[in-house]
Formats: structure tokens, sequence, C-alpha cells
């Protein structure tokens, strides 16, 4: 469920409901503002339900398998258990949890689809509020690469689709050697799935510090 705007005037309007939304929202209510808060899918956003929380569970199974035999152990992932308890740390995809907390705070939750229509002016799925001052948290989608014929494919996976895999593809293809397709190919590899990661660049995770991606560490 989400709550209702009591009024259509707020002090502030922040436009995105995932983490850094949700925190902003609450520390301005905590500062005494009235606030509300517009999301058009689950508040909480990418963090909570399709990336870093979801990715970090899928990734400890076979993080544990896989020290259990360097020390000489036998381990192997309970493939289904993974997946259940990733579908547990992401409360199934359910953000009343969320939506709740929000109320306790006194935050109205606008739910649609924001717009920015003037100055001070946000409209949620044609129904226009106003407010002093608008908080842009809106994220950005996944970006599918422009290689001729991708789009057309079937089962053609975002970030969204992959952390929330239902079961492990026996061949994947993970275009893009940043940290969310290293860890991708690493949690299907690990899961018993065939994995080629393709990268442009001259190593991996090449934003980040050489040692990381260039296997000296």
């Amino acid at each position: 469920m989400s709550s209702r705007a009591t009024s259509s005037h707020y002090d502030v309007i922040v436009l995105g409901g995932g983490a850094p939304g949700e925190h902003c929202a609450g520390a301005l209510a905590d500062g005494g503002l009235r606030v509300a808060v517009v999301e058009r899918d689950l508040v909480g956003g990418e963090c909570t339900y399709w990336a870093c929380i979801p990715s970090k569970s899928l990734l400890r199974p076979g993080d544990a398998v896989w020290g259990a035999r360097e020390a000489g152990a036998r381990a192997e992932v309970d493939v289904q258990a993974a997946l259940a308890w990733r579908d547990y740390m992401v409360s199934k995809y359910s953000d009343a949890n969320q939506v709740r907390w929000l109320a306790d705070k006194g935050i109205d939750l606008l739910r649609g689809s924001g717009k920015l229509a003037g100055a001070g002016v946000v409209e949620v799925d044609g129904v226009r509020y106003t407010a002093e001052h608008v908080v842009l948290a809106n994220g950005a989608d996944p970006i599918v690469p422009p290689i001729p014929g991708l789009r057309e494919l079937d089962g053609v996976w975002t970030t969204r689709e992959a952390t929330g895999m239902k079961a492990v593809p026996r061949r994947l293809v993970v275009l893009g050697g940043g940290p969310a397709g290293v860890e991708l190919a690493q949690v299907a590899h690990r899961f018993g799935g065939e994995v080629a990661l393709v990268e442009g660049a001259g190593r991996l995770l090449h934003r980040d510090p050489a040692p990381l991606g260039d296997g000296s560490l």
C-alpha cells in the first residue's frame, strides 16, 4: 500500500525512492519539513532489490565454498537454497517495510511516474504537486550496448534479471567487466554455469586501482 498525499504542497518533493532518496527524505523529515517521495517502482530502489543486496547475497555462498576448497575441504553450492536466501534478503521483492518506514517518518509516498513540470512543480501520473524545493534522486536505467541486433534477441538480461535469476543459465555471456559484470560472472560460474566475460578496456575493473583488475593481487 502507498500513503496518500494529504495536500498537494510540500516543503520538499524527492523524485526517486531508492536509497539516496530515502535517506534524503528521512533527514529532511527529521528536520521538521513536510516531505513527499515519488517512486514508480519499489521503495528502496536498485540497491535493495536488484543490485547491492541481492548480488552480495548471491556471491556469499560461492565465496564460502571456494574458501572451503582452498582449505582442503569439500563443499558445493546449494543453488536453490542460495536463490531462496536471495529472495529472503530482498524481502521477496516487497517494499512493505520501506513504505511503513516512510509513513512512520510522516513522509507521503506518491506512487507513480514523476516528472518536473515547472519551477517547484512535479507531476505524478498527471497529478500536479508543488514544493519549495525538489530533489532529483531518480537514478538511471541500464544501458544496452549499441550492438546491432542485440535488443531484438530473446533472453537478454540487465542486472535486474541477472540478480533476480530463478535458475542458473548453462551458458552466459557478460558484456562489461565493471563491478556488476565481474560479480555476476562470478556468481554464475560458481553456481555451475559456463561464463564468458567481455570487456573492451585493457583490463577488468578499469576504473578501479589496477591490482584489482589485472590479477596482481
